[in-house]
């Protein structure tokens, strides 16, 4: 007899047997006897589902990171402006705005485990050159400037744009002690009155390495009033 025929006699039986049971009994018998094949199948099919699940968002790509840092608000929202700014940039689906505006560092005395975990967050991000724009208070700017962690706005912005922000800079200090332009006072702006995030002032600044400068300008040429200085 092949391996086919023996196969197919020993599920005929199977099922002979099956009939005669009572449902209780058919449960039982079932689990018994197959748990191990069944946890083997759910298995399969979780791997399965992992795979494709990390194979999907692989087509999905990040375009901008950004989060705020001492936002007081419990009632702002982000979604409407990032969806505004993927039209100005004529994103499509799977482009990515990624936004943030939970993290809460204030230093201190007595820092609370949820400040250590943003400080911690924060720095990851800036390892793995996941986050492109910073939204802080001057506590924060400060601190982070002396980490040299914002980018010189003089040597970054064009010069249409550097004339538009020049009366609302920020000059941080670094490590070297050099006092540099590193921040841009929007909290009158389109993105705070839109988002309705509480920053008051509330400083943009360019993470030193990312890799996606240019975005970055045009978040802030956005943010500013809506068109992006386009008539």
């Amino acid at each position: 007899m092949s391996w086919k025929e023996n196969l197919k006699q020993e599920s005929q039986k199977e099922r002979e047997k099956l009939k005669k049971m009572t449902p209780r009994d058919k449960a039982w018998y079932v689990w018994e006897y197959y748990k191990i094949h069944i946890f083997i199948l759910i298995g399969c099919f979780f791997v399965l589902y992992l795979i494709g699940n990390i194979l999907y968002n692989k087509t999905f790509t990040t375009q901008l990171s950004y989060l705020t840092i001492n936002n007081t608000s419990p009632n702002y929202s982000f979604e409407e402006f990032d969806e505004e700014f993927k039209q100005f940039m004529g994103y499509g689906k799977k482009d990515l705005i990624e936004s943030d505006g939970s993290a809460v560092i204030r230093y201190g005395d007595v820092i609370s485990e949820m400040e250590y975990g943003n400080m911690a967050k924060i720095s990851a991000l800036v390892a793995a050159q996941d986050l492109d724009i910073m939204l802080c208070d001057q506590l924060n700017l400060d601190h982070y400037a002396y980490l040299d962690g914002f980018r010189n706005l003089k040597e970054t912005l064009p010069d249409d744009l550097w004339q538009k922000v020049e009366p609302f800079l920020y000059y941080g200090t670094n490590e070297a002690g050099e006092s540099i332009p590193c921040a841009v006072d929007i909290h009158n702006s389109y993105f705070c009155e839109k988002t309705g995030i509480a920053l008051d002032p509330c400083y943009f600044g360019i993470v030193n390495n990312t890799e996606r400068i240019d975005t970055a300008i045009a978040w802030l040429r956005f943010a500013l009033d809506g068109n992006g200085g386009q008539e």
